[in-house]
C-alpha cells in the first residue's frame, strides 16, 4: 500500500537523521570542557525524540545509546560533585580552625588596626577558597560579626580616650594657668621653677588630644621663658646677689642631672628588654619586618641614651666650672 510505504520511508528518514544528530552530540560530549555543557548536548537530542515517528526497534536502539551517554555523564557529574564536596569539607575545617585561632588573637588584642588586618586576610582567603555555599556563608557571618565587635570595641575605646583626654585637659589647664600667673608675678623664682617643673612632669603618660597637649605645653614653655627672663633681670639688677645666682644655677644643673640619670635608668631597662625581644625574635625566625622594627627601636633608644649621657657630662662640667669660679663677693 502506498500509505504504508510513505510511512516506512518517513520512519527511515527520521531514524537516519536522528542517528546523525546523536553521533554529533556524542562527539561534542567527548570534547566538551564542562560536564554541564556535555549534558546539555544530550538533552537537546533527547528533545528530538518527542513526537518523532520511528520504528520501535530504531527508537529503542537510539534511545538506549542516549541513555548510556546520560548515565556516563551523570556518573562523572556525581564524581565531580563528590570531589568538590570533599575538597570543600577539608577547606572548611582548615579555615574554621584558622578563623577560631585568629578570633582568639583579635579579641585578646587592643591593636584594632592589626585585628582588622587579620580579619581582612582571612576574609580574602575565604573568598578565594572553594567551599559549599552554606560553609562560606557560615564563615562570612562569623567574620562580619567579628568586624562589628572590633568596631564596637574601637569606638568604646575612642569614647573612653576622648572623655579621659577632656578631663586631663581641664585639669592641666588649671595648673598651667596657675603656673603662668605665678611666673609673671612672684619673686620666689626657685619655688616657681620647681612648681613649673612639677606641672611639666604631669604631662608624662597623660592621655590627651595632640592639639590640646601642644596648646598647654606651649603655654607652659611660655611660663618658663617669662620666669627665666624675670630671673635674668633680677640677677642683672641685683649684682650683689651673684652668689645666689651661682647657687641657683648649680642647683638647677644638679636637679637636671638627677632627672636625666633617673630617665637613663628607665632607658637602660627598656634597652635590655628590647634586646631580649630581638634575641627571641631572631631565634624563633620571626619575619624580617618584626626584626627590623626591633632593631630600629633599639638604635633610636641608644641614640637617646647617648644624647642624655652627653648632656649629663656637659652639665657636670659646667657645674664644676661654676664651683671653681664660685667666690662670693664681699658684702
Amino acid at each position: 500500500m502506498e500509505e504504508n510505504r510513505i510511512f516506512d520511508e518517513e520512519q527511515e528518514t527520521n531514524y537516519l537523521e536522528l542517528q546523525t544528530r546523536l553521533k554529533e552530540a556524542l562527539a561534542k560530549v567527548e570534547t566538551a570542557k564542562e560536564l554541564r555543557e556535555a549534558k546539555g548536548y544530550l538533552i537537546d537530542v533527547q528533545a528530538l525524540f518527542k513526537g518523532l515517528k520511528l520504528r520501535r526497534e530504531d527508537r529503542e536502539e537510539l534511545y538506549g545509546k542516549l541513555q548510556e551517554a546520560f548515565l556516563e555523564v551523570n556518573r562523572q557529574i556525581d564524581s565531580e560533585r563528590q570531589s568538590i564536596e570533599n575538597e570543600a569539607t577539608l577547606n572548611y575545617r582548615r579555615l574554621k580552625n584558622k578563623t577560631d585561632h585568629i578570633l582568639n588573637e583579635v579579641f585578646s588584642s587592643t591593636d584594632y588596626r592589626h585585628s582588622k588586618n587579620l580579619l581582612m586576610e582571612i576574609q580574602n582567603e575565604l573568598r578565594d577558597t572553594r567551599l559549599l555555599r552554606e560553609q562560606k556563608d557560615e564563615l562570612y557571618k562569623i567574620i562580619r560579626e567579628s568586624f562589628d565587635i572590633v568596631k564596637g570595641q574601637q569606638e568604646e575605646e575612642r569614647n573612653k580616650f576622648e572623655n579621659e583626654a577632656r578631663q586631663q585637659y581641664e585639669r592641666l589647664k588649671v595648673l598651667v594657668d596657675s603656673g603662668l600667673k605665678q611666673a609673671e608675678e612672684t619673686n620666689q623664682y626657685k619655688e616657681t621653677r620647681e612648681y613649673l617643673k612639677k606641672i611639666q612632669s604631669e604631662f608624662k603618660g597623660t592621655r590627651m588630644v595632640h592639639e590640646q597637649r601642644e596648646e598647654l605645653y606651649s603655654r607652659l614653655q611660655t611660663a618658663f621663658e617669662i620666669l627665666n627672663k624675670r630671673l635674668d633681670e633680677f640677677f642683672h639688677q641685683k649684682k650683689k646677689n651673684w652668689e645666689v645666682k651661682m647657687q641657683y644655677r648649680i642647683s638647677e644643673h644638679s636637679s637636671d642631672v638627677y632627672e636625666l640619670r633617673e630617665t637613663l635608668k628607665k632607658d637602660y631597662a627598656s634597652l635590655d628588654e628590647l634586646l631580649d625581644h630581638l634575641e627571641i625574635a631572631i631565634s624563633r625566625g620571626k619575619d624580617a619586618e618584626a626584626v627590623h622594627n626591633l632593631k630600629a627601636r633599639i638604635a633610636s633608644l641608644k641614640t637617646g641614651i647617648e644624647k642624655k649621657e652627653t648632656e649629663i657630662l656637659n652639665l657636670e662640667t659646667e657645674m664644676n666650672q661654676l664651683k671653681n669660679r664660685f667666690e662670693p663677693e664681699e658684702s
